[in-house]
């Protein structure tokens, strides 16, 4: 006689599950859809609707100066539950556009610690700085930290200063493409590459075959290229000479004491130094310096548990150093250069 109401209790037990998880799956759709709803459609400024967040750094008084930083590989987005905004153009002409709308700041530092990465991210991250220039004529200093190599510097050379600390690395002015040659693996797996394609070059730097000496001539054609153009920007940035910009050009590293010996970077010094340089540029006596930071909203958090881990050997091959997709590169990394440039 007992046995009816266990059910019937059970039963009503599992619907009040059910409309609970409802509402919760309700409750989350409705949210991810308003904040996609905000989000700018594909070709958008995306970053410029970002809003960071001010954290004090120190100084005093009702004019500032922010800091925005410029971590790690540039163009390489970062990823991860609580990563922080990577070195990449969109964040960048973010930080830009609220330093330019916010009439109370002064001056910009940026604060590089970054070994370079990408050509066209590192170009387009130092366009975005000269036309901050130009269109605010707010000034703008480069704090370097451990390591503004490559891209790094090239990003450093569109600002009005450069300050860098006595053991910076920095320099490592050159070019390099990298692809990852497992052609010998591959016979001995028995793996073969089938490729059907439209042209003699159509298949150029695969993994699967040696570089034939028409490809090296093509990707070296590209390379220099891409070197003439960062000997371009220091010429014009840093005013010297192209003679001898090219005799430092070689791919080497300087420490921040060589760089300002070499009339790479315009002084030494750390954060601080920078802030006092940026209120000198600025023409004001005191001014509260602030970091722009991101906290991750909610669906950057939900998103972040719900995409699908990287494969291990992706993990594997950036952690060495080696993309899938091979690119041009203003790029320091030790090893990864050959013999010239």
């Amino acid at each position: 006689m007992e046995e009816a109401p266990r059910r019937r209790s059970r039963t009503w037990l599992w619907i009040l599950l059910t409309a609970g998880a409802l509402v919760l799956l309700t409750v989350i759709v409705a949210v991810a859809v308003v904040a996609l709803a905000g989000r700018p459609a594909p070709g958008e400024a995306a970053a410029s609707r970002i809003t960071w967040d001010e954290r004090y750094v120190m100084g005093e008084g009702p004019e500032k100066i922010a800091v925005l930083p410029v971590t790690g590989v540039i163009g390489l987005q970062a990823e991860g539950l609580f990563a922080q905004a990577g070195a990449t153009p969109e964040t960048l002409r973010s930080q830009l556009e609220q330093a330019a709308r916010d009439t109370g700041v002064q001056a910009v530092i940026l604060e590089v610690e970054s070994p370079g990465g990408g050509v066209v991210a590192s170009d387009e991250m130092h366009q975005a700085i000269l036309d901050f220039r130009e269109r605010t004529e707010k000034p703008v200093v480069v704090s370097m930290g451990s390591t503004a190599a490559s891209g790094g510097y090239y990003i450093s050379t569109a600002a009005d200063r450069i300050v860098a600390n006595p053991t910076t690395l920095t320099g490592s002015i050159g070019v390099i493409f990298r692809s990852v040659n497992y052609a010998e693996a591959a016979d001995r797996l028995g793996i073969e590459e089938v490729v059907v394609q439209s042209g003699e070059f159509k298949n150029m730097a695969s993994p699967f075959d040696e570089l034939t000496p028409e490809e090296r001539e093509i990707l070296q054609s590209f390379i220099d290229e891409a070197y003439d153009r960062f000997v371009g920007v220091i010429v014009e940035g840093r005013d010297l000479p192209e003679e001898r910009v090219r005799e430092l050009a070689d791919g080497r590293i300087y420490s921040g004491q060589q760089a300002e010996q070499l009339g790479l970077v315009d002084g030494l010094g750390n954060l601080e130094d920078a802030a006092a340089t940026a209120r000198e540029l600025a023409g004001v006596d005191e001014a509260t310096v602030v970091r722009y930071e991101q906290r991750p909203g909610f669906l950057d958090l939900l998103m972040a548990r719900l995409a699908p881990p990287e494969p291990e050997i992706l993990t594997i091959l950036r952690a060495a150093g080696f993309d899938p997709t091979p690119e041009l590169q203003y790029l320091y990394r030790p090893g990864a250069y050959a013999p010239g440039r």
